[in-house]
């Protein structure tokens, strides 16, 4: 792609005229004008405020690099998920940087690799001390990604570091970064106008199919912060010491899997936050068990009325691995280690991996 298409497409895609753009350059109008014609190029002294004004590096205005298509970059995921399913997390990984070496510019390509090798980094069943290395290189592509100037990458990068920087007890960067997002209030309300005006016009237009399956997308996504806001209510409550409103909540989070068809294994998460604050030994070896066995039980959201258009993709039998490996490493477990009935548990469902 050439510097005149660059700019031309830039400034449309974000709402600017060539007007505007030759009064922030105090160009005249003809000469942007002859820019996105190819007839002339701008003159170099104002090519970084040009790259500026239309939110691109200076490499993207020279094209000095072709990025991949997004078609491109989802065939690529795929590739990478393969070569961690069938060569192990550090040859996917190695091949995630590679392109991405070859690729420094693209920042869909960086947030998508960031996002799915952050996924397999947690599903491997790495130590901590085998993780730090690569924990430290996607925390590189975090930040650079939270410097972007597309809204939806940068957010989502800045939400995953402060989760990490909450997990590493450092409460100040997080907040700070917590700080830089905008208001949570403001992002659920702007999306809720708008996939409600989605629908409409849907309907409208006679694509009821379509309405459906984004209220499906929709109600999945609420319900599912919903029973992640009462999984922290649960924690805050057992930190207050507030138990009996730990475990009334806790059951209120149980019953939502049957309500509103989800797959049953939330059933059982808050209940066993409650069991594993009180060090009850017995309710937490049953729960875990459950827990362990809806895992090899595919969650079939084309039988619900209500997510029926919604086709799950998740590999659930991934997560057995780290279950697995969350009881006998995470210092939360400690309590039951030397139970002989969690030890026996561990092996038996160790066994099916085999």
């Amino acid at each position: 792609m050439s510097m005149n298409i660059v700019i031309q497409e830039k400034r449309k895609e974000l709402g600017l005229t060539q007007e505007q753009i030759a009064e922030y350059l105090n160009v005249s109008t003809p000469a942007v004008s002859k820019w996105e014609k190819g007839i002339t190029s701008p003159d170099i002294s104002i090519l970084p405020q040009l790259a500026r004004f239309l939110k691109i590096d200076l490499n993207t205005l020279f094209c000095f690099t072709e990025d991949m298509t997004e078609s491109e970059i989802n065939y690529f995921c795929r590739e990478v998920a393969e070569i961690v399913q069938t060569e192990g997390f550090v040859a996917g990984f190695e091949t995630a940087a590679a392109k991405l070496h070859e690729y420094p510019h693209n920042e869909t390509l960086l947030h998508y690799m960031a996002v799915q090798i952050d996924g397999h980094l947690m599903m491997s069943g790495m130590d901590d001390t085998e993780k730090e290395p690569y924990e430290v290189e996607i925390i590189s592509w975090y930040s650079k990604l939270a410097e972007s100037t597309d809204d939806k990458i940068s957010n989502s990068a800045k939400f995953m570091l402060a989760s990490r920087y909450l997990h590493s007890d450092d409460y100040e960067k997080a907040q700070e970064i917590l700080d830089s997002m905008p208001s949570k209030e403001d992002i659920i309300s702007s999306m809720a106008d708008k996939l409600m005006l989605q629908v409409s016009i849907y309907q409208k237009q006679g694509k009821a199919e379509q309405a459906v399956k984004e209220l499906q997308y929709a109600l999945l996504t609420a319900v599912q912060k919903v029973q992640l806001i009462l999984s922290k209510l649960v924690d805050a409550e057992m930190s207050a010491k507030n138990y009996e409103n730990a475990r009334i909540i806790a059951e209120k989070s149980a019953q939502m899997p049957a309500l509103f068809d989800l797959w049953e294994y939330s059933s059982f998460v808050a209940p066993l936050q409650v069991a594993m604050a009180e060090e009850n030994s017995d309710t937490c070896i049953a729960l875990l068990r459950k827990l362990l066995n809806l895992v090899t039980e595919p969650w079939d959201t084309t039988a619900s009325p209500l997510f029926y258009r919604i086709q799950s993709s998740a590999d659930l039998l991934q997560m057995l691995p780290v279950l697995l490996s969350e009881m006998e490493k995470n210092s939360e477990y400690e309590f039951l280690r030397e139970n002989e009935n969690f030890q026996k548990l561990i092996n038996e469902y160790k066994a099916k991996l085999k």
